[in-house]
């Protein structure tokens, strides 16, 4: 009598079966789940596509905010050194004019001293005139020091607030341009994340529509095998519970498995258990090695006919110890743990099928 298999999505039967029909049927199930694996990994690079453009786009905002903040700081200080330097120019106006007048008073008070000296030496009452007239001369050119100190002074703070000026002007024409930039560069951050999405999107859609396909058709082979074996299992292991493959965090639970960032679901139809590469995979019972090679996205596969309607799956390993068609016993190392196939850390994927079905190991697990 033809051995039982079900039909697993993530291998091809190991049994040769009679059937033609269920051979062909074999072979689109594989096909449909190769294009399953690389609709996956499509959307998974999309994923990571759009954390980097979105982490991109919150830099590029950070910075177009941080320059518009300096440009709006700029204006003020810009502003405010504008009017310091209108002031300065101003005052230095007034200041020099009033040098110049200074310096025209201080001219005819000169000329009017050096008459007054010669009428003193013709006319002696004039010496008193002549006295106070150089008084003046001398308090005006005092005066005439003291406002051309001033006005140097003036001219140097001019130049200086015009330096600063100058500067803060071209500053701020420069942070202003770069933050046009950050505008530019964010709307085409934001373009990039619209299409990412709907990139996604599409591979989602392709990656549903494979798996309704890829259920229909695994739905198809169980009921073709059925059909073809017809043998009465006891669907009992030698003890109520079983020993675990492995020991290790549980990584992802059976089920279904919802990711709330992405409003995406996927099915884990066993365990996913974290374990460093290397480690020794025992069989959970006795059986007979029904598959031992490299599959898809499952990697390095192990697939135990335990010969009570129960298959046990052992997938991702580094490296296999048995082969197909091999007699094993419960606690018998089969394989060491790596992470082939579709997995980004080392684990082991394990599976308890019950005449094709998927059953939650943690039911059966010790």
């Amino acid at each position: 009598m033809k051995k039982f298999w079900t039909g697993l999505i993530i291998v091809l039967i190991s049994f040769q079966l009679s059937s033609q029909d269920l051979n062909e049927k074999k072979k689109q199930l594989e096909k449909l789940n190769e294009k399953i694996s690389q609709e996956q990994e499509l959307i998974r690079q999309k994923e990571e596509e759009k954390k980097q453009t979105e982490k991109d786009l919150q830099l590029k905002e950070q910075q177009k905010k941080e320059a518009e903040k300096k440009v709006r700081n700029l204006q003020k200080s810009e502003k405010s050194t504008k009017n310091v330097l209108d002031g300065t120019i101003e005052e230095l106006r007034s200041t020099a004019s009033f040098l110049q007048d200074l310096t025209n008073l201080c001219e005819k008070e000169v000329n009017n001293l050096v008459i007054a000296h010669y009428q003193s030496e013709i006319f002696p009452e004039k010496k008193l005139e002549c006295r106070f007239l150089a008084s003046l001369v001398a308090q005006t050119t005092n005066e005439i020091n003291e406002i051309s100190g001033k006005k140097q002074s003036l001219e140097s703070k001019q130049k200086k607030v015009n330096r600063d000026y100058e500067d803060l002007v071209w500053t701020r024409i420069v942070t202003n341009k770069k933050s046009k930039e950050y505008k530019n560069e964010i709307s085409s951050l934001q373009t990039n994340i619209s299409q990412i999405d709907k990139d996604k999107a599409a591979a989602l859609a392709r990656k549903n529509q494979l798996e309704e396909d890829a259920a229909a058709l695994d739905e198809l082979i169980t009921k073709l095998q059925t059909e073809i074996l017809n043998e009465d299992f006891s669907y009992q292991f030698s003890t109520a519970k079983l020993i675990w493959p492995v020991k290790g965090k549980i990584l992802r639970p059976f089920g279904e498995q919802h990711s709330a960032e992405y409003k995406v679901s996927t099915i884990n139809n066993g365990i996913d258990i974290s374990v460093a590469e290397g480690t020794s995979v025992q069989a959970v019972d006795d059986g007979v090695v029904a598959f031992a090679e490299w599959y898809n996205g499952a990697g390095k596969l192990v697939i135990i006919d335990h010969k009570n309607g129960f298959y046990t799956l052992y997938s991702h390993n580094n490296s296999l110890l048995v082969s197909k068609g091999e007699s094993v016993k419960k606690n018998q190392v089969i394989a060491y743990t790596g992470k082939t196939g579709s997995v980004e850390e080392p684990c082991l994927h394990f599976e308890i099928r019950k005449r094709g079905n998927p059953v939650d190991p943690m039911d059966w697990l010790e």
